[in-house]
């Protein structure tokens, strides 16, 4: 990660207090299309088990997190209700195709590769990391560790299963075994993996995995306490049909950057280290 580091998540709203909007009607507002003002909302896809990013917690109904609150926030300045649509990961980017919602998130990232399909307005520095349980520590310190290791991913994370393919190539090149590599569904799966002794590591989103080991203190740990397998920038995706909306969003998560309200709500979640200096449309780690 290029800009910060974060080593802990503060949940609780003393943390930061989150911006009272009283500004309406920006320059964001102006972009919403017809089709969108007429429905008078914004559905969201999403999987809905990326905390702290986006999440429910055990028996709640609602969505909530960083960019749950960044996209409440924003749709109240336009004017607009907020929907979540449930789905798996790996049916984000399907999803947007077949207009099954507006924007795809719960923590998809911005790349060259999927921007042939998907507009991405860009809202959150991130990286791909790798979680073992704490009596492993020791024993990994970059992803060149696990060869002739097991380790699991989300399904339709194509940006760590490539750095893997690349790390298990090198292993096969320099007489090693190949990693093996478990793709599943859901985050809670992959831990349940680690837990069982299945696979030795867990590879996902760096705040996620510090989030999730906080809520175990002293059970994971995170290779070399910060090491980066791959920096990616988190985004919301839009159909390439729809760039009105997506302008739109774009332009008022802007004004949010420069009113405050972007880092309120981010550092409230922890996650204030992996702010943006300025929202971009289509700008991913390769480019930047």
């Amino acid at each position: 990660m290029k800009h910060g580091i974060i080593t802990k998540f503060v949940l609780a709203a003393s943390a930061a207090t989150l911006f009272a909007s009283t500004v309406f009607a920006g320059e964001g507002a102006k972009l919403v299309p017809e089709a969108v003002r007429t429905a008078g909302k914004i559905t969201v896809g999403s999987q809905q088990t990326f905390p702290p990013i986006e999440f429910r917690e055990p028996g709640a109904s609602s969505v909530t997190g960083a960019s749950a609150d960044l996209l409440t926030e924003i749709a109240k300045r336009l004017d607009l209700q907020l929907e979540y649509v449930q789905a798996e990961y790996a049916a984000l980017i399907p999803g947007i195709e077949a207009t099954r919602f507006d924007v795809a998130s719960g923590g998809i990232s911005d790349t060259e590769e999927r921007e042939q399909k998907l507009d991405f307005v860009n809202y959150m520095q991130s990286g791909g990391s790798a979680m073992v349980r704490a009596e492993d520590a020791q024993a990994y310190t970059t992803i060149a560790d696990f060869c002739g290791k097991s380790v699991a991913t989300l399904l339709g994370s194509r940006v760590i299963m490539a750095k893997v393919e690349e790390a298990s190539a090198a292993c096969t090149a320099g007489g090693k075994a190949e990693i093996h590599a478990e793709q599943l569904p859901s985050a809670p799966d992959a831990r349940m993996q680690l837990d069982l002794k299945r696979v030795d590591a867990y590879l996902g989103d760096f705040p996620a995995l510090v989030y999730m080991g906080a809520q175990f203190p002293g059970k994971y740990s995170i290779v070399g306490g910060n090491y980066m397998l791959t920096p990616y920038i988190t985004s919301w995706g839009f159909s390439k049909d729809n760039a009105e909306l997506r302008d739109a969003v774009k332009e008022t998560l802007q004004e949010m950057l420069a009113d405050g309200a972007y880092k309120a709500i981010m550092d409230k979640w922890g996650v204030g280290g992996a702010l943006l200096p300025e929202i971009t449309v289509n700008l991913p780690a390769s480019k930047r």
